[in-house]
């Protein structure tokens, strides 16, 4: 069975790109080098060349007959080849007159190209190879007297062995340069990368305790905005926070459920047994049964107030669209004065006003602010609601004569499962969730919520929120 070949890190694959971005980069740079280098070096001996086979052109033009023929000094020769190179002088008919170099070594290579150019004028240079692989190179001048009569050509050759050693040991050091600086380069950027990535490290294995330990109060150490690795490990921590506020809301529903729902489930089943016993007077029983319905219907408002307390603080998205708070005020008292027919419910005043909103949650808002205030006030009092725009804002007022709130509690109000004294002596039944609902979804709404008593008994309730942009 083959194993499976893990790929490289991306630390590792980072290094490597730098490496040969780099490593390109001085190849690039190192055979410019070596080709200027080396341009340099042979302009400047073909330079030499050149100037030395005209200055011996001149010299021989002197060594000339009465009949203008060529006879070359040895003396002059071998002074010439003396500063470099190998001298040559040759008739018009192109047969060696004298040579600086030893008896029996072959002359070099001559072309008729060569003889054209000197009798052009033409300072050309070209390259040969001798017999025992010596690089040289040679130029070829024409000897002519001051008439312009051609009398014979001089060839000045030199080898190039030190410029081929010479940029043999550049190529060398550039090239052993370039190893030692991409070396340096990979262990710098593996080391670079490593400490670059390091944030990555650190959510990968904040990801692994969390998966292992489930405990979402982890967090990944030393996360700072910057750079994008700092932004993934600001942003894991971030998620990581929405993950535990979920979790730990998660886990405070299922409390409040097993809380809540454990005494009207207690209530009911020990009704049911009452009523199923056979001495129980039958007159008894459908007080026994409304009470067991009656804690039903109270299980189901609890149910319903702590899944949408639950949806609001898992980060449920609202859908908002243009409302008409005044119509949905007056369609909400019409619908709660159905059911609160102990109270007079009337509406003061809806001026027109469209806010942005969650048509559902505004309808909820408004039904737990009219049914808290129907709730807590005693029969013959009255609900009086009131909408008025004030400055950029919507403001609802709903004012009840009912118990009030006492002073200590209005701090409070607002916390889940949290009851007043005067609600709890009037209501008992209550769910103490209605009115952090309510505050969720004004909150949601960018407004805000407040509570306070009513000159002469009662409470006003004010929600103010933005009104729609035109």
């Amino acid at each position: 069975m083959t194993a499976i070949r893990r790929p490289p890190s991306i630390r590792t694959r980072l290094a490597l790109i730098y490496t040969g971005l780099l490593a390109a980069a001085l190849l690039a740079f190192g055979t410019g080098v070596y080709l200027v280098l080396r341009g340099e070096l042979l302009s400047t001996i073909d330079a030499r060349l050149a100037a030395g086979a005209e200055h011996a052109a001149g010299a021989f033009a002197q060594d000339v007959d009465a009949t203008g023929r060529l006879l070359p000094s040895g003396r002059l020769v071998d002074q010439l080849a003396s500063t470099g190179g190998r001298v040559l002088v040759l008739d018009p008919d192109r047969i060696v007159l004298a040579d600086s170099a030893a008896p029996g070594v072959p002359p070099p290579p001559l072309s008729d190209v060569d003889f054209a150019n000197a009798d052009a004028g033409a300072r050309v240079v070209r390259g040969f190879t001798t017999a025992d692989d010596e690089p040289r190179r040679l130029n070829v001048q024409a000897i002519a007297l001051g008439t312009g009569q051609r009398v014979g050509y001089v060839v000045w050759a030199d080898s190039t062995r030190p410029l081929d050693d010479l940029l043999r040991t550049a190529a060398t050091v550039l090239a052993l340069g370039g190893l030692l600086i991409a070396g340096l380069a990979l262990v710098g950027g593996l080391v670079l990368a490593r400490r670059a990535l390091s944030p990555v490290a650190e959510v990968t294995e904040t990801a692994r305790a969390i998966s292992l330990s489930r405990d979402f109060a982890a967090r990944v150490e030393g996360a700072q905005r910057g750079d994008e690795v700092g932004e993934l490990a600001v942003a894991f921590n971030e998620m990581l926070e929405a993950l535990e506020a979920n979790h730990l809301a998660l886990q405070r529903f299922l409390g409040d459920a097993s809380h809540q729902l454990r005494t009207p489930l207690t209530t009911i089943r020990a009704n049911l047994d009452l009523a199923q016993r056979p001495d129980l007077p039958r007159s008894e029983r459908p007080a026994i049964l409304a009470d067991a319905r009656d804690e039903a219907e109270r299980m189901g408002r609890l149910i319903g107030d702590l899944l949408s307390l639950a949806r609001a603080e898992s980060g449920a998205r609202l859908e908002f669209e243009p409302v008409e708070l005044d119509s949905l005020l007056v369609e909400s008292v019409r619908i709660q004065r159905q059911s609160a027919t102990h109270v007079r419910m009337n509406v003061a005043s809806a001026q027109p006003a469209v806010v942005d909103g969650d048509r559902d949650r505004l309808r909820e808002l408004l039904g737990i602010l009219l049914d808290n205030a129907a709730r807590y006030t005693p029969a013959g009092g009255s609900v009086v609601v009131a909408l008025d725009v004030e400055a950029d804002r919507a403001v609802i007022r709903v004012e009840d004569t009912g118990v009030g709130i006492d002073e200590a509690d209005r701090e409070r109000v607002f916390e889940r499962l949290y009851r007043g004294t005067r609600a709890r002596a009037m209501r008992p039944s209550g769910t103490g969730l209605g009115l952090a609902i309510a505050r969720w979804i004004v909150e949601s709404h960018a407004g805000t919520i407040d509570l306070t008593n009513r000159e002469g008994g009662g409470t006003v309730a004010t929600v103010a929120l933005p009104l729609r942009a035109s």
